[in-house]
């Protein structure tokens, strides 16, 4: 079984590689699409002070592509404001979401260097509180680190604890 805190790392991650992989009709032309092969992921939000959690994807172009498929039709369901600028290597994003009775206001800033490194400032605020928060604030870096390790998939994150989930097979559930 698949916890709470896996659900908002797979989210996060599939929204991340969607914004990367430039499928945004307008912005595909600016954005770099992620260079394939390992990625780590660090997380750390201002709820969780010093504390940072650290995720790795095998990814490539395929998993890119059905990530922003399946972020896009999110977005599309579960958002009434999804609004996204880019600059140079800066894409900010201002969306307005419902997570069931709450409505999510996110505003985000993220800056690609190059096809093999990110940083992600993102704000979040919840009325009615969501999950006993009204506000969170976090950071996210990811960075290529090489190819994928022998006997992974494309689509696998391994979460702190060890657990391997492939995106591809849990998108199509």
């Amino acid at each position: 079984m698949i916890d709470c805190r896996v659900s908002v790392l797979v989210v996060s991650i599939a929204g991340l590689c969607a914004a990367g992989g430039a499928a945004f009709d307008s912005l595909a032309a600016d954005l770099p699409v992620l260079k394939s092969g390992l990625w780590e992921v660090v997380r750390a939000s201002a709820q969780q002070g010093d504390q940072k959690h650290l995720t790795t994807m095998c990814l490539d172009d395929s998993v890119q592509a059905e990530m922003r498929e399946f972020s896009m039709g999110v977005a599309k369901e579960m958002c009434t404001q999804n609004d996204r600028h880019v600059e140079g290597n800066r894409m900010t994003v201002k969306a307005t979401c419902k997570l069931g009775p709450t409505t999510m206001k996110t505003e985000s800033v993220m800056v690609f260097n190059g096809n093999t490194a990110y940083h992600t400032d993102s704000s979040e605020r919840y009325e009615p509180p969501f999950m006993n928060m009204s506000e969170t604030k976090s950071t996210i870096d990811g960075k290529w680190t090489g190819p994928c390790k022998p006997g992974q998939q494309p689509g696998d994150i391994v979460t702190e604890t060890g657990q391997t989930i492939n995106m591809k097979a849990m998108m199509k559930k």
